[in-house]
């Protein structure tokens, strides 16, 4: 990579590693949910394989040139499992012809990357200077497609630990808000200061932003950049990954009061420290809190919600899946934006995530025991299940039904629920079904359900089986288990699901988001999965019973479910037709916002 001076002029870096612009002051935090997740690689060259295996021969008419914009969204560094759908929507957009840039925060001294320009931006009181750096993947060791991977740098985007939060305090870096601000700036300027190939993008170009960390960009367009005649021809299509994480900041703060009494309210971020002056750049972002959810007294609730800015000012509103687009109209799913969302209901569509299928391949995957196709199914299964029941230590025995769970260990996706379970699920009571299941949960997350797992061990050992995450793990999970547990509260769309059925391992799932998109439970005779709904503690026992009664008694239900799940297509190839339909929609109407 080329020599880089990191100095920013008259910076500081706080001892907490929270960057300091000159003249600016630290900003407070806002308690609020925040994306935080299991940190690992994604393996490009599968991604790379993937998107070639998928490309359809017929070209579109038109190159286009589209804009991901991801954060921790990319080949180098991701948090949680949308890195992988956002780094596999650039590589397919490029191979259906357009040109593609990526564009990420450099949170790390990536290497294979090349200085290409500087661009100095004003934000919160003060000039900033961002580095771009390239990255040329191409889908083919000598083709023309690829995607421009460019790299955002600055001195605060450097930090030891996660990429928005502090691991060892498990809190959010407290300049947060200044960080994405000055990263989706950078990312606007992009298309026109950096020149890939030597030939830049210009101001006609489509931007895909992604969840809170790239909500400002929508925003920055419509009262930034079309005000000063620029990107007129250009449009932003914002994907809401989970409506859960808004990237909520505190107007306010309190600061001592030298007399020693009451605190003093104080201004803490103003609409003229994002570069914005306009009454409805102001509206647009913030959110008012009703009086019963306000913190302190004299607090007037407003906060700045970036998601809300970007439902607002988009020219087009994405999900990932059909089911979650509905729910993001409901007051339960709409966490208080869903008034919002209804407004802009005819420009919002869902569209179902896929996976990448080379990766996820159990005639090719190279960490099973036995590899198998559609007619070697039982045996490869039964010969993965033993492999998976001797790598983590339960009882081997083919006797056993074995149901397995993957993922965040919070409660959004149920964890309580599954580790109450646990002691009907071992307790044998005669109807040979109970105290015949092995359990195996595997990920990382809040430490209550850490310790539950590792009681559960303890106290059923060879039966119950709680590890952290291992990505080798979890593919001979997939090939061995009989049963995939997720009743998530919700799931925007879920990946898991259709891993597990790729693979002939039958999901049972919350009827909800994505999961009801891509399980099928009724009719029978077309079913992939099991169905919980309501969630409650009562009926997860009704499903589980009733699934794991049909692994015993009934194997010839069990394993049309299993064949019908197997040759589900859970490929890209439809969803990229899907993707392509919005953005030609989104590039012939006018701006939303004029």
């Amino acid at each position: 990579m080329a020599d880089r001076d990191t100095d920013v002029q008259a910076a500081d870096i706080e001892d907490d590693g929270s960057y300091q612009g000159p003249g600016s002051k630290k900003l407070d935090q806002l308690s609020r949910q925040g994306s935080l997740s299991v940190f690992r690689d994604i393996d490009m060259e599968d991604l790379v394989k993937d998107a070639q295996e998928q490309q359809l021969l017929s070209e579109p008419k038109e190159r286009r040139q589209e804009m991901p914009l991801e954060t921790p969204r990319l080949p180098v560094s991701k948090s949680g499992g949308l890195a992988l759908v956002t780094a596999s929507l650039a590589l397919e957009l490029a191979g259906r012809g357009h040109r593609t840039m990526a564009v990420s925060p450099m949170y790390d001294n990536f290497a294979n990357c090349s200085y290409l320009s500087s661009k100095t931006i004003w934000l919160f009181g003060w000039e900033h200077e961002v580095k771009y750096f390239h990255m040329w993947q191409p889908l083919e060791v000598e083709g023309t497609k690829g995607v421009d991977y460019i790299f955002v740098d600055h001195p605060c985007y450097h930090r030891p630990g996660g990429l928005y939060y502090n691991a060892q305090e498990g809190v959010e870096y407290a300049d947060n808000l200044f960080r994405f601000a000055l990263f989706t700036l950078a990312a606007l300027e992009a298309p026109c200061c950096c020149a890939p190939g030597g030939a830049a993008y210009g101001e006609k170009v489509m931007f895909i932003a992604n969840d809170w960390q790239s909500a400002l960009l929508p925003v920055y367009l419509t009262h930034r950049m079309r005000p000063m005649h620029r990107f007129h021809q250009s449009r932003c299509i914002f994907i809401v990954h989970n409506f859960g994480y808004q990237g909520i900041y505190p107007c306010n703060k309190l600061v001592p009061n030298p007399e020693g009494t009451l605190p003093i309210i104080i201004k803490n971020v103003d609409i003229d420290d994002f570069g914005l002056n306009d009454t409805g750049a102001y509206e647009h972002m913030i959110y008012q809190y009703p009086p019963w959810e306000r913190s302190y007294h004299g607090d007037d609730g407003n906060v700045w919600n970036l998601t809300k800015g970007a439902v607002m000012t988009c020219d087009r509103l994405l999900t990932v899946s059909e089911g979650y687009a509905e729910e993001m109209k409901t007051s339960e799913g709409g966490f208080r934006l869903d008034e919002l969302v209804k407004q802009k209901e005819f420009f919002l569509s869902g569209i179902l995530n896929g996976i990448d299928v080379v990766t996820w391949n159990p005639r090719t995957d190279p960490y099973l025991a036995m590899q198998y196709d559609f007619d070697s199914m039982p045996a490869g299964k039964a010969a993965c299940k033993r492999q998976l029941q001797e790598k983590v230590g339960l009882h081997v025995d083919d006797n056993k039904v074995l149901v397995s769970f993957v993922g965040r260990l919070t409660t959004q996706k149920g964890v309580d629920i599954i580790l109450e379970a646990t002691e009907w699920m071992m307790e044998d009571t005669g109807n040979n079904v109970t105290g015949n299941i092995q359990v195996l949960m595997m990920g990382n997350g809040d430490e209550i359900y850490v310790q539950g797992m590792q009681d559960m061990s303890r106290r059923y050992p060879g039966r119950f089986v709680g590890i952290s995450f291992d990505p080798a793990v979890e593919h001979v999970m997939y090939a061995g288990s009989d049963f995939l547990l997720m009743p998530s509260r919700y799931e925007p769309c879920g990946l898991p699901q259709m891993c597990a059925q790729r693979y002939g391992t039958i999901p049972i799932v919350t009827l909800c988001g994505g999961l009801k998109d891509s399980v099928v439970v009724e009719p029978p005779e077309e079913s992939t999965g099991f169905g919980i709904l309501p969630l409650e503690f009562g009926k997860f026992k009704e499903v589980v019973y009733r699934a794991c009664d049909t692994y015993f008694h009934y194997p010839d239900i069990f394993e049309a479910m299993q064949s019908r799940g197997f040759v589900t297509d859970f490929s890209w190839c439809v969803r990229i037709d899907q993707y392509e339909k919005n953005i030609d929609w989104t590039l012939n109407d006018p701006p939303y916002v004029r």
